[in-house]
């Protein structure tokens, strides 16, 4: 929501032993604000570095933002960039806004990248969306798209609401790669795993035109952007953000009343200023020989990965301690266990149920495609010795030797050749991963629960 002052207090109004009320007049002291509105600033120009925005016509409720760099809304307090900026409270009326690029070089940070005005209403919030190209030659050229923002007036109790604006001039960089880099996306919401079938969420996503809110219920969502008419694969899956409910919630998706506006957005061009890289590690499938058909297997629809295994001895009481003088008592200790081998990375997969992972590397093109992980599916092998007690998750027979395998399980479409060939890797993407190698979804919080 916008911040409302009370009254602009001037220093006339600190005098020692002097009592001033506010006034309206403005003689001795203090005036109350005009008319306000609520503007924030986001940057989706893929090309150039960081921009400072400013209301240049007046000095008071002037909002500004420096250091605004692709996909956030720079820093309108000195903080940290926000990718999800808040509404600054900014005079009502015409207002003169300019773009420059963010440099401490005096010469660098007087280039004007754009001058426009607009006019705010007085209690209504605006967005001021610079986007395009920056560099000459570059189409479209950068403009700021300027748009009332009107979330419903109410969201029922339990629900939330998400809409959705496309400022993807081309998808290029999707991956998988797109065949047609200017295709319009359609938009499919779904909790855990649920397939893409029947009408998307929002369809025909067109540049520069916002989708209608959607309520939905509160939950944890996964949303899949597919080629217009397409149910998949999908060449982008993104976690919208999840927010905290209760007494003092964070605007998300589990926080009944959230409104918020998903921004498709780019890649970063290669070699320009804007933020470069930020993929993530790619966590390799298991890499040994003898594992080869458990490194990436398909059962139906299901897809198994695995990324190691361990061998332990387990339950290891063969510690003799002798007590007394001289030695009466014998006692045995439990000793550590010692890992003794395994294969592959021998490490866990790094993911949950949920989790959202990107497959490539692998020579059949149905597993290199966007999953979300169904499950944990790490398995302890038979026991040896075999006790009675042994369970699917502990060993119970004294010194046994216990090989567990860590893997995960998610869908896919088709019917690939199992195990999957090639060199399978998979990369974790979390809420707060920021890659810029591929196109990707920004959040805006509209309206706070």
């Amino acid at each position: 929501m916008i911040p409302r002052n009370v009254c602009r207090v001037m220093w006339g109004c600190l005098l020692a032993g002097s009592t001033v009320g506010c006034n309206e007049s403005g003689a001795g002291g203090v005036t109350l604000p005009g008319p306000l509105a609520g503007l924030r600033y986001v940057n989706t120009v893929s090309d150039t570095g960081g921009l400072d925005i400013r209301v240049i016509d007046i000095v008071g409720d002037a909002p500004a933002t420096f250091g605004a760099t692709f996909r956030t809304g720079g820093s309108p307090t000195g903080a940290g960039l926000q990718t999800s900026p808040p509404y600054q409270a900014v005079e009502a009326g015409t207002r003169q806004i300019r773009v420059f690029n963010s440099s401490s070089d005096p010469v660098i940070a007087q280039h004007v990248l754009l001058d426009t005005t607009f006019s705010f209403a007085a209690n209504e919030d605006y967005s001021f969306v610079l986007h395009g190209f920056a560099r000459t030659g570059h189409t479209p050229h950068a403009v700021a798209l300027i748009a009332l923002d009107a979330p419903p007036a109410t969201v029922p109790a339990g629900k939330i609401a998400i809409r959705f604006l496309n400022l993807a001039p081309s998808l290029a960089g999707a991956f998988p790669a797109l065949a047609d880099t200017a295709v319009l996306p359609d938009a499919f919401l779904r909790v855990g795993n649920a397939p893409l079938g029947g009408a998307p969420d929002a369809g025909n996503l067109a540049y520069l035109a916002p989708s209608p809110y959607i309520v939905l219920d509160t939950g944890r969502y996964q949303l899949a952007l597919t080629a217009t008419g397409s149910t998949g694969p999908p060449f982008l899956l993104s976690l919208v953000p999840l927010g905290i409910p209760g007494a003092a919630p964070v605007a998300g998706t589990s926080a009944a009343g959230s409104v918020l506006t998903g921004v498709i957005v780019a890649r970063s061009v290669v070699g320009s200023a804007a933020p470069q890289g930020g993929r993530p590690t790619a966590r390799a499938t298991d890499t040994s020989a003898a594992e080869a058909t458990r490194r990436v297997s398909r059962s139906n629809d299901t897809v198994t990965v695995q990324s190691g295994s361990v061998v332990m001895r387990v339950n290891r009481p063969d510690t003799v301690v002798q007590m007394g003088t001289p030695p009466r008592d014998t006692i045995l200790r439990n000793r550590p266990d010692t890992l003794i081998g395994g294969t592959g990375t021998k490490g866990s997969t790094g993911v949950v149920a949920g989790d959202i992972v990107l497959m490539s590397g692998a020579a059949e093109p149905e597993y290199n495609v966007w999953q979300v992980v169904v499950a944990v599916a790490d398995s302890l092998s038979p026991c040896v010795p075999v006790n009675a007690g042994d369970t699917s998750t502990k060993c119970k027979a004294t010194n046994a030797i216990a090989t567990t395998r860590f893997r995960f399980r998610s869908r896919i479409a088709g019917a690939p050749a199992s195990p999957a060939t090639g060199t399978p890797v998979y990369r974790i993407y979390t809420p707060s991963t920021a890659d810029y190698t591929m196109p990707a979804v920004m959040y805006l919080v509209d309206k706070r629960p």
